[in-house]
């Protein structure tokens, strides 16, 4: 059985509260026993919304940051681009400048925190900026020759689950990876996620947290569990 105690976990998450709802339950899960947890983030800014102030700034959403990675314990982050000229744009800087950040030039970039897992988004979002971060995520943690290349091989891989996701002109997101949840980790990644007060949604938003619990369950159901957070794995090297 694929252990996750001691692990060291980077997640790449497009905006912030993406590392929240798709891994939560996993970070919790990392940390409690005993691992590392890294979370880069590719972009902030300054968005409207449909939410009831209409709109979000990236001073507060940077506050909501430090208040999640100080609950969830993390061990580090980054801010690949920040600011208005990069958020809800990151595909205008194309797929090569997104893989700089994740392979070398953040803190907390592949080669230099050497990970043993490392989860993304899907690329079936109707988001632009999760398509392009989870195809620039995809290329940066390609197969090569450890030794000929002296790149870090990352020995887990996994796309993580959102909601929103299922809103998709592609195949539905169909995970064959689990990640068995406590309800003690289920709700630390709830309250995680109502920390992003700029964010948080009433049901039946797919964002919101009653949601996220149902997909727990359900995914827990598939794999024999009460709770589970569903991923799908690319590449698991034992």
């Amino acid at each position: 059985m694929f252990k996750l105690a001691q692990q060291r976990l980077l997640v790449v998450a497009p905006h912030p509260d993406d590392e929240v709802i798709g891994c939560g339950g996993l970070i919790k899960k990392i940390k409690d026993g005993g691992g590392q947890v890294y979370v880069l983030y590719m972009t902030v800014g300054d968005t409207k919304d449909f939410s009831k102030k209409g709109f979000s700034f990236s001073n507060e959403r940077q506050k909501e940051i430090n208040a999640v990675v100080k609950f969830l314990k993390v061990d580090d982050w980054d801010i690949a681009f920040l600011g208005n000229d990069y958020h809800l744009r990151l595909d205008t800087l194309g797929q090569k400048a997104l893989m700089d950040k994740i392979e070398r030039e953040s803190k907390v970039s592949i080669e230099k925190i050497k990970p043993a897992v490392v989860a993304f988004p899907s690329s079936l979002s109707y988001n632009q900026d999760h398509r392009i971060v989870a195809e620039a995520a995809h290329a940066s943690l390609r197969p090569t020759s450890q030794k000929k290349h002296n790149k870090h091989i990352v020995e887990t891989v996994l796309i993580y689950e959102e909601p929103t996701d299922s809103w998709t002109l592609k195949t539905g997101f169909e995970p064959n990876f689990f990640v068995p949840l406590t309800n003690d980790q289920l709700n630390a990644k709830l309250a995680a996620l109502k920390l992003y007060k700029s964010q948080l949604r009433s049901t039946p938003n797919l964002r919101s947290p009653e949601i996220l619990k149902v997909l727990a369950q359900a995914r827990g159901a598939l794999c024999g569990y009460q709770l589970a957070e569903g991923y799908k794995s690319l590449r698991i090297i034992s």
